[in-house]
């Protein structure tokens, strides 16, 4: 491989033109499949900032690859009406495999919401009833709307809806979607959620909000639900009472998911009350479902596998498109 002599500068608008969503779902599954098998490297941490911000330093390389990663995540929710900025903002650098040099730096916004999108479509295909037709999203933002397209690739939708904070934000998500997908999409409001999550097969959390968004007795047989976001979206019942609860990884869940902190403060929750790590179940360790009326949650903060795989392909792309701006060292 030639040693990289410059960075290609790859904006959000740049990276959205690389993958498509169905692409972006294989190869997340191809991490993940490698991160079971022990074949990628990878860690993050989570450094406070202020009362309620945080940084996210995050890296990952799947062996035989060309390209690791880093990349930085930062939460800060006092940012849209402080300075009219977004909450979160994400970057990667991708280096080389030989030289440890830079060969690209991208904004990582979007990607990192497909990348979670996609990742949770290959967990929902493991976990949930394959049979499974009918989802609710609770977030119609960015990652709301590519967790549908998603999932829409594993499975065969007949209905979706959408659960939004903002009512006009779910409509507009809702109405787009069900042109683009040919499915039912509605929008549902806030007051009305229970009557969607009790008909649903799938639910997801993907908010920024704190709230029981979600409660044991509304979930049917079968149900399964991931919870994504990073304030409380569920109430305690959802995982004290679910049939099988699986974390991505217990290390970073156990101190940063709200819920899981104050189920084990009183005394409801351990490591041993997990059913399994995700990357477990992918490298056939334990079994995911194993029956049709098993409720199983799903938790995660994300690990690297997926990232290690979609971050180098939108680089090749990229460059294959002529995309992005190249700057010398």
């Amino acid at each position: 491989m030639p040693i990289p002599k410059e960075i290609l500068y790859l904006t959000e608008q740049d990276v959205q033109q690389t993958l498509t969503v169905a692409e972006a779902v294989d190869l997340a599954e191809k991490g993940i499949k490698a991160d079971a098998a022990g074949n990628v490297e990878g860690d993050k941490f989570y450094m406070n900032v202020n009362d309620d911000g945080f940084i996210k330093p995050f890296s990952g390389y799947i062996a035989g690859e060309e390209y690791a990663f880093v990349k930085s995540f930062s939460y800060f929710p006092g940012n849209p009406k402080k300075y009219n900025r977004p909450t979160t903002s994400s970057q990667v650098i991708l280096i080389d495999y030989e030289t440890g040099l830079p060969a690209c730096f991208m904004g990582a916004d979007w990607v990192t919401g497909l990348k979670t999108a996609s990742s949770t479509a290959v967990t929902t295909a493991y976990l949930a009833r394959p049979e499974s037709d009918t989802v609710t999203i609770f977030g119609a933002g960015t990652l709301g709307r590519l967790h549908l397209k998603a999932v829409a690739e594993r499975f065969t939708l007949k209905q979706a809806y959408f659960v939004d904070i903002v009512p006009e934000v779910a409509q507009s998500c809702a109405a787009d979607l069900e042109a683009e997908l040919g499915f039912s999409v509605e929008a549902v409001s806030l007051e009305d959620r229970e009557a969607a999550v009790r008909k649903s097969d799938i639910v997801f959390t993907v908010t920024t909000g704190s709230q029981e968004l979600v409660y044991l007795d509304w979930l049917k047989p079968g149900t399964f639900v991931a919870r994504l976001g990073s304030y409380q979206e569920v109430a305690f019942d959802v995982i004290t009472g679910a049939d099988k609860v699986v974390l991505d990884r217990w290390k970073y869940v156990s101190p940063r998911i709200p819920e899981v902190i104050q189920l084990i403060k009183d005394g409801k929750f351990s490591q041993e009350s997990v059913y399994a790590e995700w990357p477990d179940i992918v490298a056939g360790k334990v079994p995911g479902r194993e029956s049709d009326d098993e409720i199983i949650v799903f938790i995660a903060l994300g690990i690297w596998g997926e990232y290690a795989a979609i971050l180098p392909e939108v680089f090749r792309k990229a460059k294959a498109k002529g995309l992005g701006r190249w700057l010398p060292f």
